[in-house]
């Protein structure tokens, strides 16, 4: 750093007695891992994340790879839209080569209404075990290409 010491305030949290936490992050940590993919950028902003969360986020894929998870509630059902986009050029548009990512191991919380107790993996047609506890389903995701949708229900 070119000044290794300042009275500026990097990040200011503040917990709003049983109303929710806040993050302020004056810094533009945000840009900048958009920008550079500096990860120590990317692990600040998802620490904020899980802490103005409480650690109670409904869905966590882990496993090798640049996957972007959308999570949609639609009557009884779950749908789990996973978009691979891992690829040589990853910080640099445009995606040139795709590179298959796998195994993605898949935590989700069922919501009120969702047994998921029927998982279809929409893309690849592949199959894969699944199991309940304390209201959230596991299962694996074999591989990625360019994208899957996974139906819980």
């Amino acid at each position: 750093m070119r000044q290794p010491h300042t009275e500026i305030p990097g990040l200011i949290v503040n917990e709003a007695g049983g109303h929710g936490r806040v993050a302020f992050l004056p810094a533009d940590l945000d840009r900048r891992f958009g920008r550079d993919n500096l990860p120590d950028h990317g692990n600040l902003l998802a620490n904020l994340v899980h802490w103005a969360a409480h650690e109670n986020l409904p869905l966590q894929v882990t496993g090798a790879g640049f996957v972007d998870c959308h999570l949609y509630l639609q009557q009884n059902k779950l749908v789990l839209h996973l978009v691979n986009l891992t690829s040589a050029g990853t910080w640099r548009a445009p995606v040139d080569e795709l590179i298959r990512v796998g195994p993605l191991s898949v935590r989700v919380q069922l919501p009120a209404g969702v047994r998921g107790n029927h998982i279809q993996l929409l893309v690849s047609k592949a199959s894969t075990k699944a199991t309940v506890k304390n209201g959230w389903l596991n299962f694996d995701v074999p591989t990625i290409l360019d994208h899957e949708v996974v139906m819980i229900g």
